[in-house]
């Protein structure tokens, strides 16, 4: 199965990259970007604003337990809005479908529940599923 789900996270990376839909912000789990390129990237923008006499604000965020909580449902509604669609998103679909899931405490079993949200963690395809959930997320602050 990691092979296969390589295959797709390639081919989910080839299809992002080729249609330039990652945000240019985006540097984490993205080919040739990374914590370096992301703070090379700010503070050239921080430089520039700074000698132009604009205003700048920043904003970080950490997402604790940020893969524990990408719902299901948005998760497939920006894949079609990427144009992930066909045997790929059908695929992606039945990949996070049908999950299940137990609770064990005090020696006691919980009934089957279904998985509504999460990334699979420990999956080749969590990284690349979770930057999609997230690319837009400045788009409302970019010009502000």
């Amino acid at each position: 199965m990691k092979i296969f789900e390589r295959v797709v996270k390639d081919q989910l990376i080839k299809h992002l990259v080729d249609h330039n839909l990652i945000n240019q912000g985006q540097h984490g789990f993205v080919p040739g970007r990374s914590t370096q390129t992301q703070l090379l990237d700010h503070f050239c923008r921080a430089y520039e604003a700074i000698e132009e006499g604009a205003r700048l604000d920043t904003v970080y965020l950490d997402f604790a337990k940020a893969f524990d909580k990408v719902d299901h449902k948005i998760l497939l509604i920006k894949l079609a809005e990427n144009k992930i669609k066909g045997k790929l998103g059908i695929w992606i679909k039945e990949f996070l479908s049908n999950r299940k899931f137990k609770v064990v405490a005090n020696g006691e079993r919980s009934k089957e529940q279904d998985v509504k949200s999460e990334v699979p963690q420990g999956t080749v395809l969590a990284s690349i599923l979770f930057v999609i959930m997230i690319n837009d997320i400045d788009e409302e602050i970019k010009d502000v």
